[in-house]
C-alpha cells in the first residue's frame, strides 16, 4: 500500500477533527444545555471586565505625565516577550505528550503515512492546543490598547495577522528542543540536572539581581533616570527576539507608520516560513529516530528495574517512606497516594511544567524586594499587600487547573479497577482532594508567609493572608477534583488536552471569578478605611460571607462528583 500523499493526509485529519467537533458540541448541547449558556456567559464576562481593567490602565499610563508612553512601550515588549518564553515552554510540553506519549501517534506510525507527515500534523496539532488560550486571553488587552491610542479598524486586522507568525516560532523552538532532547530525558540524571539547573537559576538570581532601591526610586527626575530603573527589563528590547518584532509592528500601526510597522511583520513572516520549511524537511526526519530511541530507553529502564528485583532487595525510596506515615490512618489511601505520586515523577512533562510554575514563583517572590519599601502611606500598603494575595491566588488556580483537574480523567481505562475495588470512587475523590489541598497549601501559604513578610506587614496581617490563601487552596483543590470528576475525559491521556477540553475552561474561569470575589470580600474592611468608603455591613459579616463563598466553591462541585461517580457505569 503506498503511503498518503501529504494535502490527502492532512485533508482526511481536518476532516475527522471537525466531524469530532461538531459531535461533541451537539452532545453537551443536547445533554447539557445550560452549561453552554453559562460558560458562554463567563466568556462574554471576561472580555469585558478584561477590556475595562486593560483600558482603564492603559489609559492611565497614556495620560502619565512625562514618561507615561515610555513605560507602556516597555510594558507592550516585556508582555510580548512573556507570552513569546511561556509559548515554547507550553509547546515543548504539549509536544512532547503529544508526539511521544500519545497513543494516537504510536498508531499513526503504524499506518501507511511518512513519519514526517505524522510530525508535521502533531506540529500543528501542539500549535493550536499551546497557542489559542493566549491569544482568546490577549484579546481584551489589544482591543484595549487599540481603543486608547484611537486606531482605525484595520488596526486589530493586522494585529490578528501579526499573531499567526508570532505563535508559530516559539512552537517552532519547542518543536526543535523537544525532538532532540527525548532521547536523554529518560535517564535518570536528566532529573537531577534539571533540579540543580533550577536552584543555580534561583541563586542567581538572589545574588546577581538587584532591586531598585529606595534611592534609585526617588532620583527618577528625568527621561535618563527611566531607563536607568528598568535596566533590567532591557532583554526584552533586544532586536533579535521574535517578540520585539511584534511589539516593533504594534507600536508602529498604532502611531500611523504604516511602512515601518509592515517592515517588521514580514520579519516575522519570513522566519516562520522558514522555519516551517526546516521543521517539516529537516528536522521532521529525526523524530522517528528519536520516538524509537524514547521507547528503547523506557523498555531498558523497565528491564534493569526487574532485573534489581530478581537480584537485590530493593531499597525503599524517599517517597515510600513519606507515605507510610499514611498507611496507619488508611492503606488504600497511601497507596493512591504513592501511585499519583510515581505517575507523575515519571512523567517529564508534569514535572518540567511543575518546575516551571515553581520557578516563576520564586522569581515572584525575589521581585517582591523592588516594591518592598517602607511604606508610609496607608492606602499603598493595602492596595500591595492586596494585590499580592490576588497575584498568588491567580497562581494557584492556574496550578489547581494544570495539575489538579486532570487527575480523575488520567486514570483513563484503569478506573474500572478502582471501581471494583473496597476502596470506591467517592473515596478517590477524596483523596485527591486531600492531596491537592495539603500539597497547595504548603506551597502557597509559605509563599504567602515569604512575601508578606518581605512587604514588611505586620504579624496579624501575615496571619490574616496566611489563612486567606489557605482557605482559597482548599476551595480551588475542591473545584478543580470536582469538575474534573463532572467532566472527565476518559479517552485522553494527555493533560494538557484535558484541560484545554470544556471542563478544563469551566474550571479556569470559574476560579478567576471566585477569586475576584473573595479577594474583593476580603479587602473591603480595609479598603473602606484607607479611601474612607461607606459601607452599611460590618467587618465581620464581610468576611463571613467570603469564607461562605469558599465554602460553597469547595463543597458544591466536590459534593456533585461524588455523586456522579457513585452512579458512573464502568
Amino acid at each position: 500500500m503506498s503511503p498518503l500523499t501529504t494535502p490527502h493526509f492532512f485533508r482526511l485529519l481536518l476532516w475527522v477533527q471537525w466531524r469530532s467537533l461538531l459531535a461533541r458540541l451537539r452532545g453537551i448541547r443536547r445533554e447539557s444545555p445550560l452549561l453552554l449558556v453559562v460558560l458562554a456567559g463567563f466568556v462574554l464576562g471576561y472580555l469585558a471586565v478584561g477590556y475595562w481593567l486593560f483600558h482603564a490602565g492603559l489609559k492611565y499610563l497614556h495620560n502619565f505625565p512625562l514618561v507615561g508612553s515610555l513605560l507602556m512601550q516597555r510594558i507592550l515588549f516585556l508582555i510580548f516577550g512573556f507570552f513569546f518564553v511561556m509559548l515554547v515552554f507550553s509547546n515543548l510540553i504539549i509536544g512532547y505528550s503529544t508526539l511521544f506519549k500519545s497513543r494516537e501517534t504510536t498508531w499513526f506510525l503504524s499506518l501507511p503515512v511518512t513519519h514526517r507527515n505524522v510530525y508535521r500534523w502533531k506540529f500543528l496539532e501542539a500549535l493550536v492546543v499551546s497557542s489559542w488560550a493566549l491569544i482568546f486571553l490577549s484579546a481584551p488587552m489589544m482591543i484595549a490598547f487599540g481603543r486608547v491610542h484611537e486606531v482605525p479598524l484595520a488596526f486589530y486586522a493586522q494585529i490578528a495577522a501579526a499573531y499567526l507568525p508570532f505563535v508559530v516560532l516559539p512552537a517552532l523552538a519547542g518543536s526543535w528542543i523537544i525532538v532532540f532532547l527525548v532521547r536523554v530525558l529518560a535517564h535518570r540524571w536528566v532529573k537531577k540536572g534539571a533540579l540543580l539547573l533550577a536552584a543555580g537559576i534561583v541563586l542567581l538570581l538572589i545574588f546577581g539581581v538587584k532591586p531598585v532601591t529606595d534611592a534609585d526610586a526617588v532620583a527618577v527626575q528625568d527621561v535618563l533616570s527611566f531607563d536607568q530603573l528598568l535596566r533590567h527589563t532591557r532583554l526584552s528590547v533586544n532586536p533579535y527576539l521574535p517578540s520585539a518584532w511584534l511589539a516593533q509592528s504594534v507600536l508602529s500601526w498604532s502611531e500611523g507608520m504604516g511602512r515601518q510597522g509592515a517592515f517588521f511583520f514580514l520579519l516575522l513572516v519570513s522566519n516562520a516560513l522558514m522555519g516551517l520549511f526546516v521543521g517539516f524537511e529537516f528536522v521532521g526526519r529525526f523524530f522517528y529516530g528519536s520516538w524509537t530511541s524514547a521507547l528503547s530507553s523506557r523498555a531498558e529502564r523497565f528491564q534493569r528495574a526487574a532485573e534489581a528485583k530478581r537480584v537485590l532487595v530493593r531499597r525503599r525510596s524517599p517517597l515510600e517512606w513519606t507515605t507510610d506515615l499514611l498507611r496507619p490512618l488508611s492503606p488504600p489511601a497511601a497507596a493512591l497516594v504513592l501511585k499519583d505520586a510515581r505517575l507523575f515523577w515519571r512523567d517529564p512533562a508534569q514535572w518540567i511544567q511543575f518546575m516551571i510554575f515553581f520557578g516563576l514563583l520564586c522569581i515572584y517572590v525575589l521581585n517582591l524586594r523592588n516594591v518592598a519599601f517602607n511604606f508610609t502611606n496607608p492606602f499603598w500598603e493595602t492596595m500591595i499587600s492586596y494585590l499580592n494575595l490576588a497575584a498568588s491566588a491567580l497562581t494557584l488556580s492556574t496550578l489547581t487547573t494544570r495539575f489538579v483537574f486532570p487527575q480523575f480523567s488520567l486514570e483513563g481505562r484503569r478506573l474500572w479497577v478502582l471501581g471494583l475495588a473496597p476502596f470506591g470512587l467517592q473515596k478517590v475523590l477524596l483523596q485527591k482532594f486531600w492531596m491537592s489541598c495539603l500539597g497547595a497549601m504548603a506551597i502557597t501559604v509559605s509563599l504567602m508567609i515569604v512575601s508578606s513578610v518581605m512587604l514588611h506587614l505586620p504579624s496579624a496581617k501575615v496571619a490574616f493572608f496566611a489563612g486567606a490563601i489557605g482557605l482559597m487552596s482548599a476551595a480551588l483543590s475542591g473545584l478543580a477534583v470536582g469538575l474534573g470528576a463532572l467532566f472527565p475525559n476518559f479517552k485522553e491521556d494527555n493533560p494538557s488536552k484535558i484541560v484545554s477540553g470544556f471542563g478544563g475552561t469551566l474550571c479556569l474561569v470559574v476560579s478567576f471569578l471566585y477569586i475576584a470575589l473573595f479577594v474583593a470580600l476580603a479587602a473591603l474592611p480595609d479598603v473602606r478605611r484607607v479611601v474612607k468608603v461607606d459601607f452599611p455591613l460590618p467587618d465581620l459579616a464581610i468576611h463571613g460571607a467570603a469564607v461562605a463563598l469558599s465554602l460553597a466553591v469547595l463543597f458544591f462541585p466536590l459534593l456533585m462528583a461524588m455523586r456522579r461517580v457513585k452512579n458512573l457505569e464502568i
